[in-house]
């Protein structure tokens, strides 16, 4: 990475002093470049929309976490292990890529257990990670390649879904969808309206790395062309 870029990713990831301990902002005004994602939540909207550049972006849906087993099959794991993995497939054939813990999580409130100690949440990953496709910690649905996904979700309520807990390719998906649609954008608007798009008026402070992290892969992987301090599609 030049010297430039990590300038540039040091401003993004290093909110002033007194920023840290300050109350959170209001939401901004759209911003004036580039095009507007249904900034506000209760505008209707699409419910697939696709760019020229052919990112999909859909709603989000939510994997339902009532309850269809009983706590007592997963007294053997091995037992139960075909009905947990079939749950898993369908959890995130809904939800698509997520991370593999909160699958766990979700595939316990399922079989009636609210929370994990960490031993059971060991051997519930054991049984299930090993039948999907696991990259950074995230599970993906069978028969999706990371590689060649070119899908985003938006959120209608960013309470049911952290910026953390969505993907680098989700992320990076976003931001072409965003570029796709104007000739070049500084990091700080491409930040803002890729948050805007997927559905969260502002980035928290504690979820801005992951997403700064992801722009910065998309530049050096080429995906992204950087100059002048200005993003653009190659």
């Amino acid at each position: 990475m030049d010297a430039a870029l990590v300038a540039a990713v040091r401003r993004l990831t290093d909110p002033p002093v007194d920023e840290l301990d300050a109350e959170p902002a209001p939401e901004p005004e759209a911003i004036t470049t580039g095009p507007q994602y249904w900034a506000r939540a209760r505008v209707p909207r699409p419910p697939v929309t696709k760019s020229r550049t052919g990112i999909t972006v859909s709603p989000y849906r939510l994997a339902p976490d009532e309850q269809v087993g009983d706590p007592e099959l997963l007294r053997n794991l091995r037992m139960a292990a075909p009905g947990l993995v079939r749950t898993a497939g369908e959890i995130l054939d809904i939800e698509g890529p997520m991370p593999l813990q909160r699958l766990i999580t979700l595939l316990a409130k399922r079989f009636g257990i609210p929370r994990l100690d960490p031993q059971r949440r060991h051997h519930m990953t054991r049984v299930v990670a090993p039948q999907f496709r696991v990259i950074e910690d995230f599970a993906w649905p069978t028969g999706t390649k990371p590689a060649t996904w070119r899908s985003a979700r938006r959120v209608g309520d960013p309470s049911v879904r952290r910026l953390a807990d969505i993907s680098r390719e989700e992320l990076l998906n976003a931001m072409e969808f965003v570029l796709g649609g104007v000739d070049e954008l500084s990091a700080e608007e491409l930040l803002t309206e890729t948050a805007t798009l997927l559905g969260y008026p502002r980035i928290p402070g504690p979820m801005r790395g992951w997403v700064v992290d992801a722009l910065t892969r998309g530049i050096e992987s080429g995906r992204f062309a950087e100059r002048d301090e200005a993003i653009r599609l190659p």
